[in-house]
């Protein structure tokens, strides 16, 4: 079997934007489609939402990608990836590769008639769901939403910041207060605070006995992350903004800059990259918890990962969806206890609408 055609798609909604933060102006999303094709006729599909540079994504892979990988034989995932990824120190943006990476995996796993989890050696069938919220006006705005989180019975939700020191600590104060003591908070900085004000913030999440403290400072603040976990005894994650590849997080470990680590599939290597930085931090006694927070192909990727792995512990849902899964048939649920379960169709398992990514489509490469 041979790599025959890449094929890549922007497609543009109508009416999709998505709002950050409260105190950021809402973008227009535009997706990212490849279609991996191969000789013997199986097609490996990936999908991914651009708040911005779409057509940037699309040219490099195009221009840069597309070359190396045809002709290849497409479960040599691992020479494709070093490859690949080899060419994001020359700022080829390694979502581009990622998006690749997504679709062999799909390849594979249809190749195989087995879910891609399978392949990747499963270790469970099911993950519990936590539901990421958006930031909000008030600090009762957002214990509103962590309660009614609660009521429908999703396991743990997440507060995500102002960003406003004085006004984060009190939502999550009543965040604590309305749903009780044993229910799971975990808190996302979205990379906002100084020093001061993180571990100002920090010092009450412990005391509120949240879960994880997240993405509290820039990524670049190494030696600021490695004072911040010395001080709290909440465990720090970081990780997300890093967009070069896996490797940065292995050194960010070694070096006590985190408790655990976060990993982005669709910036960061996709499926291959994320097994890397997963088998390290497991190797180190540490966690890394996927940012599942994307589209239906991007959740599926990530959820087929952590079905693989056991030192990650809750599935990102993003609350609301907002139009996320647009474009797709069929989408990732959660069960009325508030877990999301194994697919069961080969590959990734989730069906493309082309019907309606056909009519958004605004270029083609």
């Amino acid at each position: 079997m041979r790599i025959s055609e890449l094929k890549i798609r922007v497609v543009q909604p109508d009416d999709f934007k998505f709002m950050w933060r409260k105190d950021l102006p809402p973008v227009s999303m535009t997706m990212t489609v490849f279609e991996l094709e191969t000789d013997e006729g199986i097609t490996g599909y990936s999908t991914s939402w651009l708040p911005a540079a779409p057509h940037e994504i699309a040219q490099s892979a195009d221009h840069f990608l597309k070359p190396m990988i045809l002709g290849q034989d497409p479960l040599n995932r691992e020479k494709l990836w070093h490859d690949m990824m080899g060419m994001a120190r020359f700022l080829i943006p390694p979502k581009a590769a990622s998006q690749i990476d997504f679709a062999l995996w799909d390849i594979a796993g249809k190749m195989a008639n087995l879910p891609v989890y399978k392949l990747l050696g499963a270790y469970r069938d099911k993950v519990p769901v936590y539901d990421t919220m958006q930031s909000q006006d008030t600090a009762q705005e957002v214990a509103d939403l962590i309660l009614a989180a609660k009521q429908r019975g999703v396991p743990a939700a997440k507060l995500r910041a102002k960003p406003d020191p004085k006004m984060d600590i009190e939502a999550a104060r009543l965040a604590r207060e309305a749903v009780g003591p044993d229910y799971v908070l975990m808190f996302d900085a979205t990379n906002s605070y100084d020093w001061e004000d993180a571990i100002k913030v920090g010092r009450a999440l412990e005391k509120l006995d949240f879960f994880w403290y997240e993405d509290p400072m820039p990524d670049w603040d190494i030696a600021g992350f490695r004072q911040l976990c010395q001080s709290l005894d909440i465990p720090v994650l970081m990780g997300e903004a890093m967009m070069r590849g896996p490797q940065q997080l292995g050194s960010i470990l070694v070096e006590g800059a985190a408790d655990s680590v976060r990993g982005v599939g669709d910036l960061i290597g996709g499926i291959t990259g994320m097994r890397k930085i997963g088998a390290t931090a497991e190797m180190l006694g540490r966690r890394m918890e996927p940012h599942a927070y994307g589209s239906t192909i991007v959740q599926a990727a990530h959820l087929h990962y952590m079905l693989s792995c056991r030192n990650c512990t809750y599935f990102e849902m993003p609350y609301p969806r907002h139009g996320l899964d647009f474009g797709m048939k069929d989408i990732v649920h959660i069960d009325e206890n508030g877990w999301v379960h194994a697919p069961t169709a080969p590959g990734l398992g989730y069906e493309i609408d082309w019907d309606v990514i056909d009519n958004a489509t605004i270029a083609r490469y």
